[in-house]
């Protein structure tokens, strides 16, 4: 009995049944007052910088791709392969 006041309790308490949006409860949905700014900053990249970079990644996805393929393919004769030895002998 103790552990069913305990579970209906501590469901109570979940932030998703809280009053989140009457008066100041914002400690209750854990955020802040004031949101503040990334400390981060991004570099700027010329538009040529970023075509490149784009077609570097776009060569190393195919050559991955192509890779994967040629495992798949490898790893799939293997499967014929000894289907066919253990299937006939």
């Amino acid at each position: 009995m103790d552990m069913m006041n305990r579970i209906r309790q501590n469901a109570a308490l979940k932030v998703s049944r809280r009053n989140k949006f009457k008066g100041n409860n914002r400690k209750t949905n854990f955020s802040k007052k004031e949101q503040l700014k990334p400390e981060y900053d991004f570099p700027k990249v010329s538009d040529s910088e970023l075509k490149l970079f784009k077609s570097k990644i776009k060569e190393e996805a195919r050559k991955e791709h192509r890779k994967q393929l040629i495992y798949w393919v490898f790893f799939a004769i293997a499967v014929v392969l000894v289907f066919i030895i253990f299937n006939y002998y």
